[in-house]
């Protein structure tokens, strides 16, 4: 993939996110005043790497869902932006698989189609259909890591269009598979969906073995800088988890930091490793 079609994925990653960001300044006003009596009417607390440990001692919070969602476009929007901006003009075969990393995070702004309906009162067919592409989003997201830490490690990936439209396939063959009640919802304000558990516990083992290809591809190839960008997918790895499952005012902004500093670690490192070639 050249430089000139690699950057507009860019191009259109950044629109996408600031749709989403300017879409959801402009309902704020209308969804908030909606989310005490959604959060109310949750069946379950969300789940999580450290949600499991917070339900222990908060209680859910009905506008951290909300202030969650709106990290997460905010983060996809500035990701975008700066990944853009460091490697507009710099070749780098992983960075393109880290900003489609990025920009899934806008698919975040579907968590407002439950409180969306309440205003419109639009049928439930929707919010299923709204949750399989939220969750399509986020699965995307994931293997996007990985694919970039397996360039990193060392395997030749030259068709990264074609790998792209394997990975969007599967997850939307994966998705629509998946039976997702669509009268149930979580803490996150989340539809409920079946094998919850099974599809944490894949995003988990692939995230772990993102970072562990990026410090293969420090050991392999003498280059301290994978080392960091290990960190730093480590730390957008935590900032992920933390920032997509709140349903309290403590996990936010502790994610929202983390993923600012993974992302820095890593587009950073990246930059400096490519800049010369």
């Amino acid at each position: 993939m050249t430089l000139a079609q690699r950057n507009y994925y860019f191009k259109g990653g950044i629109v996408l996110s600031a749709l989403c960001f300017l879409c959801l300044i402009a309902l704020a006003g209308k969804l908030l005043p909606l989310y005490p009596v959604l959060s109310k009417a949750a069946l379950y607390r969300s789940e999580g790497l450290f949600q499991n440990l917070v339900v222990r001692f908060f209680n859910t919070a009905p506008q951290a869902s909300f202030a969650s969602v709106a990290a997460a476009v905010t983060y996809a929007l500035g990701a975008s932006i700066l990944v853009f901006v460091f490697f507009e003009k710099t070749q780098s075969p992983e960075i393109l698989f880290f900003g489609l990393f990025g920009l899934s995070f806008a698919f975040e702004i579907l968590r407002i189609l439950l409180p969306l309906q309440e205003i419109y009162n639009f049928p439930s067919v929707l919010l299923v259909m709204g949750t399989r592409l939220l969750f399509s989003g986020r699965l995307f997201g994931v293997l996007s890591l990985f694919a970039s830490s397996l360039h990193a490690a060392g395997l030749e990936m030259q068709k990264q269009g074609k790998v792209i439209l394997t990975i969007v396939i599967a997850i939307l063959v994966i998705s629509s598979r998946v039976p997702i009640n669509g009268l149930a919802w979580d803490s996150s304000l989340t539809m409920v969906c079946a094998y919850s558990s099974m599809f944490r516990l894949v995003e988990y083992v692939l995230m772990a073995m993102a970072v562990i290809s990026f410090l293969l591809a420090a050991y392999t190839k003498g280059t301290g800088e994978y080392l960091f960008i290990a960190l730093g997918t480590f730390l957008v790895s935590l900032g992920r988890s933390l920032l997509i499952n709140a349903d309290t005012w403590l996990p936010p902004l502790p994610g929202l930091l983390m993923l600012i500093a993974g992302t820095w670690f890593i587009t950073g490192r990246l930059h400096q490793v490519y800049l010369w070639l």
